[in-house]
């Protein structure tokens, strides 16, 4: 039965059988199967003492590495065969293993991802792989419930993820929350990892290098190719339970995996799991908080008493995953893969102030008083605006508070504010249905063709809520419950795929000739919001739509596509015994923004049996998705005050954004160089260390402005209604903002020992990182978000982990994880110059977890991440801390401390 083929020629060679856990040993990027990842990554170090906890990790290894001799297991005696595994990513070639690839690959088994505290798979991948990193943001509108995955500090969209070899749908959500939460995210359109269930993983490769020329836009970064179970027979069933040790956040994730024949000569593998979230709570009560409880008493504010929440959302999600094939005859296959994720997450925003006695001089907020003067008590109605509503055959009272002082009868106080004696904050939540499909043949002719051809279709769709809060245009009449509206991802495409070798003159293997085509369309749908998130109703001058996620506008609301045509051609062959080339050539045309031709060269030399290098260089390039080309979203953030202010990003070509200055956008282009060594001094030890370097031009950027009265003025002489209502909001639109350069190494040392009480694998992975903004376009981002794009991800990252197999009924592992310091401006609440930096220090975090085997069905594991409970540093900018923020909300290992959790497994043959 033909087994698993990626990009239509690569067969999955098995040779020899599993030894107990240890399936894949001593490649020079090595692959586990016992909950351990063999991935490369991180950071640069620029502190001493950073320094010498990765020099203290490699001494360690090292010792390990040299220490008896008599200790190594004997891999290649006779009793002891080996699965070899091999890779089906950055190379068209049949039959390669991580070691003999032309660019450096990861290969992370799926027991790494399901052998941890948390199934999500967006966080499972960043605990094992350091060259991945995410961050998790509260308050962040969107990305708080899609939290982007980013590789080696470049944008999260700046990497290509494959299924199977076929490129994944990305999610409906623009990151468009802005600076300090999640700089590196900002402006991307990326694939939702957590819609991925773990349990359906086989294995994951992580290509560490410039890939456009082989598979198109977006692979700037690198390549991300998840591998599916194929399994046609046996069933696991997981039940995995904790909580932090602070007592909130309990997750609990219910999974099952089963392989099914289908005939003699297929497969079905089914993968469904439901898990939940609860929130967590790590902030301090917000600076208003006190003084208003002071006034209105304990258990009226929001939260607790906090009045703002700073921690994990809610989050319940039902994940399901099929994977199929069937051979039709000896030299075809037909092949399906489908996938389902529902996913409900609620979240909170920021505290909004209530109206209280004047003597208490605690401001209210602007959507329930007008108070120009600032002595904390509202403004006289304009008659104006009473003979208006009066006009329009409506109530005053319902808009407006009747006060005998005030010439009109009427003062600029909104009358919904007795519902909110302790103030509100508003619930801001999303339901994100996901859907693909792939369906697809391959084969091989009599002639030696290989060939794949499919085509896929695929829907993500974000469904916002809000509550708890108001449109407080709309007075006493207004709801508390919105549907802002909805965001739709469409994509559908159309590949072909094919490989021929070729006996040509005196190579010392066939010529690998691989070409194809690809057909793809990209469609980015926006549903308007329910009209009380949209009204603008006789009170405006509170402010319009509902507060906290204005809904999106009628006139917003479209079907926006984008289509692009691909072929390339991909070479690899041995020159001689030692030496292999490749080279890839891709031409790509976009209807919106033209067309671009990249390739890649790529050499490996092997000096003998213990040592070889390699290198690439290749061109690259990223376009603009329609999502970012036509994203309009308007929310509330705050200003250096702590005051909230209208937020609003404005597509390229909108009114608003012309007027402003805006230029149409054009595609990021990279230059790579990679450069790597591949060392095995033992039988049992490996060692690659790559060096790299990536350039970007163009890359693409959130433009923010403060929207002055010149801006009213000309956007009210262009017909935006209500342009007033803008005057000292910020106003936001994407530009080709800024060029970039990344480099820095992955380094990966990995010793394996045949003990006489159980195997030990200890696996040390460390990346240095460093990113350098040389070229900003004029009037663009500021030098507070130049310095933290080149310093807000820490620029290195570590991890050490030591996986011990008993043979019998105990086995566990410890993993350590060192994160390298990093500074962050204040972002948003910044001055705009980089002259307010915060500095915070690198951490090391344990994570532990023991399993005993009952029998062959049963097994229990007991774990806990962050054992010790390691926090970030302490929030270092004064308005986030205002604002209710304890630790430091750019933590790249998150602010919730230590978490246990309980897991029992079965697994049925």
């Amino acid at each position: 039965m033909l087994d698993n083929v990626s990009r239509g020629r690569i067969w999955l060679v098995e040779r020899g059988r599993e030894k107990g856990r240890k399936m894949m040993r001593m490649t020079a990027t090595p692959v586990y199967t016992g909950g351990i990842m063999t991935g490369q990554g991180g950071s640069k170090m620029n502190e001493s003492n950073q320094l010498g906890k990765s020099l203290l990790y490699v001494a360690v290894a090292a010792t390990l590495a040299v220490s008896s001799p008599s200790a190594w297991s004997q891999q290649n005696s006779a009793d002891d065969e080996v699965l070899e595994e091999v890779v089906t990513t950055g190379t068209r070639r049949e039959g390669q293993s991580p070691t003999e690839t032309l660019s450096p690959i990861d290969v992370l088994a799926g027991s790494a991802l399901t052998d941890q505290a948390t199934f999500d798979m967006t966080d499972g991948l960043t605990k094992i792989a350091p060259s991945l990193n995410t961050q998790r943001f509260p308050i962040a509108d969107g990305t708080a419930f899609i939290r982007p995955v980013t590789l080696r500090n470049l944008s999260p969209d700046q990497t290509l993820v494959l299924v199977n070899g076929t490129r994944r749908h990305r999610s409906p959500l623009v990151n468009l929350q802005l600076a300090p939460l999640g700089t590196v995210n900002q402006g991307s359109q990326a694939v939702d990892f957590a819609a991925i269930p773990s349990l359906a993983i086989k294995r994951v490769e992580v290509l560490r290098d410039g890939a456009s020329a082989q598979y198109g836009s977006d692979a700037i970064a690198g390549v991300v190719n998840i591998i599916l179970n194929d399994a046609n027979s046996g069933i696991s069933v997981s039940a995995q339970t904790g909580e932090y040790f602070e007592g909130d956040g309990a997750r609990t994730t219910l999974a099952a995996n089963g392989g099914f024949r289908l005939g003699d000569n297929g497969f079905l593998n089914a993968t469904i799991e439901h898990s939940t979230a609860d929130t967590t709570s790590r902030g301090q009560q917000q600076g208003a908080c006190g003084g208003i409880i002071a006034v209105v008493g304990p258990g009226v504010v929001p939260l607790n008493e906090l009045c703002q929440r700073w921690g994990d959302p809610d989050v319940e999600v039902l994940k399901f995953f099929l994977n199929a094939g069937i051979d039709v005859n000896d030299s075809t296959e037909l092949y399906a893969t489908a996938s389902y994720s529902d996913n409900d997450t609620v979240s909170d925003f920021f505290y909004r102030n209530p109206v209280l006695d004047p003597s208490a001089m605690i401001s209210g907020r602007s959507t329930l008083i007008v108070d120009t003067d600032g002595d904390f008590i509202a403004d006289p109605a304009p008659q104006g605006l009473v003979d208006d509503i009066n006009a329009a055959g409506l109530n005053p009272g319902d808009y407006l508070t009747a006060d005998a002082g005030s010439a009109s009868g009427f003062i600029l106080l909104n009358p919904i504010f007795s519902m909110f004696p302790g103030g509100y904050n508003p619930d801001f939540g999303a339901a994100i249905s996901d859907l693909a499909f792939v369906v697809g043949a391959r084969g091989e002719t009599a002639g030696g063709l290989s060939w794949d051809v499919r085509g896929r279709v695929a829907e993500s769709e974000a469904d916002y809520t809000l509550s708890e809060t108001i449109n407080p245009s709309l007075g006493a009449l207004s709801p508390t419950s919105f549907s802002p509206g909805k965001l739709t991802q469409e994509e559908t495409g159309i590949n072909a795929d094919f490989v021929k070798s070729f006996d040509i003159g005196n190579l010392a293997s066939p010529l690998n000739f691989a070409f194809g085509a690809e057909w793809r369309q990209e469609t980015y749908k926006i549903a308007a919001g329910d009209t009380a998130s949209i009204s603008a109703g006789p009170a405006f001058i509170f402010g319009v739509g509902s507060d906290g996620f204005q809904g999106f506008p009628t006139e917003s609301a479209g079907s926006f596509d984008s289509d692009s045509v691909g072929v390339y051609i991909d070479i690899e062959a041995d020159v001689t015994d030692r030496f292999t080339i490749g080279a890839a050539v891709r031409y790509e045309d976009y209807d919106e923004f033209g067309d671009t031709t990249d390739g890649k060269l790529s050499g490996r030399f092997q000096f003998n049996d213990q040592f070889a290098i390699r290198a690439t260089a290749s061109t690259g390039f990223r376009a603009p998705t329609p999502g970012q080309v036509n994203t309009l979203n308007t929310t509330t953030s705050a200003d250096t005050s702590g005051n909230l202010i209208p937020s609003g990003t404005y597509p390229v070509g909108s009114t608003v954004a012309m007027v402003l200055g805006s230029q149409p956008l054009v595609p990021e282009e990279s230059t790579s160089f990679t450069l790597g060594l591949v060392a095995s001094p033992l039988d049992n030890v490996s060692i690659t260390l790559d060096y790299y370097d990536i350039e970007i031009d163009d890359r693409l950027a959130l433009f923010t402005t403060t929207i002055t009265a010149q801006n009213v003025i000309d956007l009210t002489a262009a017909g935006v209604p209500n342009a007033g209502l803008l005057l000292d909001g910020i106003a936001n639109y994407f530009v080709n903002g800024f060029d970039s350069e990344v480099s820095g190494f992955d380094l990966a040392i990995t010793a394996d020992f045949d003990l006489s009480y159980g195997d030990l694998t200890v696996d040390l992975r460390h990346n240095q990182n460093e990113q350098d903004v040389p070229r900003v376009s004029a009037g663009t981002i500021n030098a507070s978000r130049v310095f933290d794009l080149e310093n807000q991800v820490p620029d290195s990252r570590t991890t050490l982990t030591f996986d011990f197999d008993s043979g019998g009924a105990w086995n566990g592992h410890v993993r350590l994880n060192n994160y390298g310091s990093w500074k962050s401006t204040g972002g948003l609440f910044s001055p705009g110059d980089a002259s307010d930096v915060s500095n915070y220090g690198s951490e090391v975090l344990v994570d532990l977890e023991g399993t005993y085997r009952f029998n062959e069905i049963l097994s229990l594991s007991i774990g806990a991440e962050n054992v010790f409970d390691v926090e970030p540093d302490l929030e270092g900018d004064g308005v986030l801390n205002f604002l209710g923020a304890r630790t430091a909300i750019t933590s790249p290992f998150g602010n919730n401390g230590g978490f246990w959790y309980a897991r029992l497994a079965a697994n049925f043959d």
